[in-house]
């Protein structure tokens, strides 16, 4: 039986996986990419854009979509906009968006 205490509440965070770590270790430091992925005027973030997309091919990869369908977000309402306006953008009939604090 594993000591480790029982966590239920991953809404907000979760325990980071040794292999998402050592992914990371790569992107910090000065001998990194730690650079501005917008920024294509200087390596620095020519060299993380290029990670940052090599992470979007991977993920696209795990999931069974293409690079083009993987999109990120800054945070959790960013992420609940996108996903409820382009529902709402698909429909063909106009209507409402309703939402609760639930």
């Amino acid at each position: 039986m594993s000591s480790l205490p029982l966590y239920f509440d991953y809404a907000a965070t979760t325990p980071v996986d040794e292999r998402v770590i050592r992914a990371m270790v790569e992107c910090l430091g000065y001998q990194a990419c730690f650079g501005n992925p917008a920024s294509n005027s200087h390596a620095y973030g020519r060299q993380a854009r290029r990670a940052v997309e090599r992470a979007r091919e991977q993920v696209a990869a795990l999931v069974g979509a293409s690079a083009g369908q993987i999109v990120w977000t800054s945070g959790a309402t960013e992420s609940n906009n996108l996903a409820l306006k382009g529902v709402a953008q698909a429909l063909d009939a106009p209507g409402h968006l309703i939402t609760s604090r639930l």
